[in-house]
């Protein structure tokens, strides 16, 4: 958007060399920034998808391939929580492992804003705890809408707008950017001489960014015309950078789709058993800080599976499972976990649950996962086995809980034979 033009008016000519100019060096800033932010957009979801299986020789080699393969950026950051714990490249970086963000005043505020809002946001530039300055991006990470950790790049502020101004290619013209923590016009400088925004002819407009905007001034340094044909080729030249940024973006989702296939039952899309227990350790955590709640394991065996599957075929026994799998989804509650166990056995675990809440959630179980399932013109019905068992009969060990739920699964399917 542009904002002003700004002095005594200047020669037709200039005026359009000074607007052609900033639409350049707009453009060329926009897809220099979003080179950069596209590698954040794959390493979160990795780092979101892997959640309690993070290994850290892992991350710090994505890290590494990230680091050597981009310009501009000094540091990584991942935050578990709000406590920094992994940084590449690590030298010159110790000091900042273990900083815990609630403890600096400087970047506490902005943090506490975005984790709240759970929207990435580009600020400073800041002194760092490092050393020196820099443009901090930071991604907020959640889980089932709870605050899981943050992800930080930090940019060279210089190096970022050198490359800029220098892949322009024009000294006719001068530039300054102002809007530190995306506040636009009215915020303090980012870049470059302060006096410029002050001076006549000074061309304003304002681009946004993540959390905010900037504002950038851009003042003709004599009348001489600029050769906007050969911006033009620079500017297009510029753009394999983001088309390798892009590239690496995909490796690192390629890398997240891995780690999800190792997370999730391809078939039903349910967690699977690795998935659970995590869930359950989670669940366990939780439950040590509230007794007073109970949390629940329900163990579900399909009755008549197996002879579905030998008389159709499996494609009718993948139907099966599939809308065995939605109708249990669709009965529990949103925080809940239905996860496929194996074969035709199902899990569910359910927290803050009494008794007879329990109850009546097996009986809509069992009424909904033994209605008819429409296949190819015939309806498919299965039988199904419960069996529960409740945290305070336990002595909250997981293996225990698993045992007893199966016992009693065994038990239902024998009364219902």
């Amino acid at each position: 958007m542009f904002l002003s033009y700004q002095g005594t008016e200047l020669k037709d000519k200039q005026r359009m060399e000074t607007i052609s100019y900033a639409s350049l060096l707009r453009a060329r800033t926009e897809r220099e920034l979003s080179s950069l932010l596209y590698l954040n957009s794959g390493l979160g979801s990795y780092l979101v998808v892997r959640n309690k299986n993070i290994k850290a020789k892992e991350v710090n080699d994505i890290l590494a391939v990230l680091h050597r393969s981009s310009r501009h950026i000094r540091n990584f950051g991942v935050a578990l929580g709000y406590r920094l714990t992994f940084v590449y490249p690590l030298k010159g970086n110790e000091s900042a492992i273990g900083l815990y963000y609630p403890d600096q005043p400087a970047q506490w505020p902005v943090i506490k804003k975005i984790t709240e809002s759970g929207k990435p946001a580009l600020a400073g530039p800041v002194q760092l705890v490092q050393g020196g300055s820099g443009l901090i991006y930071r991604v907020p990470l959640s889980i089932a809408g709870k605050h899981w950790g943050l992800l930080s790049t930090v940019i060279d502020t210089d190096s970022f707008f050198k490359t800029v101004s220098e892949e322009l290619g024009d000294s006719r013209f001068e530039f300054a950017v102002r809007g530190k923590d995306g506040e636009g016009l009215r915020g303090d400088m980012v870049w470059g001489d302060r006096t410029l925004f002050e001076r006549k002819q000074v061309f304003v407009q304002e681009i946004e960014i993540p959390g905010g905007s900037w504002a950038i001034g851009v003042k003709p340094r004599d009348g001489n015309a600029a050769n906007s044909y050969a911006l033009l080729v620079r500017l297009l030249s510029a753009t394999l950078g983001g088309i390798i940024s892009w590239m690496l973006y995909l490796l690192i989702r390629n890398r997240a789709d891995l780690a999800d296939l190792a997370m999730y039952d391809q078939l039903t899309g349910l967690p699977n058993r690795h998935l659970f227990e995590d869930r359950v350790r989670m669940a366990f955590a939780r439950l040590r800080r509230s007794p007073d709640r109970d949390c629940a394991l329900l163990f579900l065996d399909l009755d008549g599976f197996k002879g579905i599957n030998d008389k159709f075929g499996h494609k009718a026994g993948d139907a099966v499972l599939t809308a065995t799998a939605k109708r249990a989804r669709a009965i529990v509650r949103q925080n809940d976990t239905v996860a496929r166990w194996g074969g035709d056995e199902f899990i569910i675990l359910m927290e803050s649950v009494t008794r007879a809440a329990m109850e009546a959630y097996i009986h809509r179980l069992r009424v909904k996962i033994e209605s008819p399932i429409d296949f190819e013109h015939m309806q498919l019905r299965v039988g199904v086995s419960i069996g529960f068992v409740i945290s305070s009969e336990t002595t909250g060990d997981l293996d225990e809980m698993l045992k007893l739920a199966d016992q009693r699964m065994y038990e239902d399917k024998s009364s219902r034979k």
